[in-house]
């Protein structure tokens, strides 16, 4: 369980700096939502957002809205290997699929969509990255919808040329749904050194060519960028949901 902390705290803070956000009295202080790493588990469960936050050594469940869906963290087993199931139940109790991927040993924070069926979950993926993945549950699972992810990076291509080509996946945070659960609100950003030591562009970088964190809008199904929602954010990660269109259907 050491390894296990020593190793996330090193992600979290990482990812803190790749944010730009600033620490308060010993802990991370979360722009999308707030966690801190400790052995009794008092930051593990629900945020002040509404969002919950999941962690290995923590077994929680969360219980959709409509009570129809249940996210379950089984406690983990093996010793080091923790060996532990993410899953999801009906009211039930009946299993109704499990999501395998989330089984490394990194924090999650669950956001339910207010759309019937789909959930957000914010996945450390540690290396100062995390990534929003969108999951609908099915009558024959769950499936997670990705389409957002790879118009998100292309836009992440355009803004910043330095970014890899084909060395990375898209990152960044899921920050809130549209009021009918189509869209989804997101940030991406990635590690500071991605165009320093990752980048395809040789000798120093321009500053206009240094990779550069935004806001944007993606419709979950298509996968599209709203017209008009991207929005460049600066780099101390300090910045205010806007509220003029299309944001203001969030």
């Amino acid at each position: 369980m050491g390894r296990w902390i020593a190793v996330v705290t090193a992600t979290l803070i990482a990812i803190a700096v790749a944010l730009g956000l600033p620490f308060v009295g010993g802990e991370q202080k979360w722009h999308v939502a707030r966690g801190a790493l400790d052995a009794d588990c008092n930051n593990s469960g629900a945020n002040p957002d509404g969002s919950v936050q999941f962690m290995v050594m923590c077994p929680r469940s969360a219980m959709s809205p409509d009570r129809r869906w249940k996210i379950v963290q089984t406690p983990a087993t093996g010793g080091e290997r923790e060996i532990y199931d993410v899953r999801i139940e009906d009211a039930r109790g009946r299993i109704i699929g499990s999501i395998p991927t989330l089984n490394d040993s990194m924090p999650f924070v669950l956001r339910w969509s207010p759309r019937r069926d789909w959930f957000l979950i914010n996945h450390w993926l540690g290396s100062g990255l995390e990534r929003p993945r969108v999951f609908q549950v099915t009558p024959s699972g769950v499936v997670e919808h990705r389409r957002h992810l790879d118009a998100g990076l292309a836009q992440a291509h355009r803004i910043s040329p330095c970014l890899p080509v084909d060395k990375m996946e898209a990152s960044g945070s899921g920050v809130r749904w549209s009021r009918d659960g189509r869209r989804l609100a997101w940030v991406y950003a990635t590690r500071p050194d991605m165009c320093v030591f990752y980048g395809d562009m040789s000798g120093p970088i321009p500053a206009d060519k240094q990779w550069k964190p935004f806001l944007m809008i993606s419709d979950i199904e298509t996968g599209a960028v709203v017209a008009d929602s991207i929005r460049l954010l600066p780099d101390d990660g300090k910045w205010d949901f806007p509220a003029d269109a299309p944001y203001d259907d969030f």
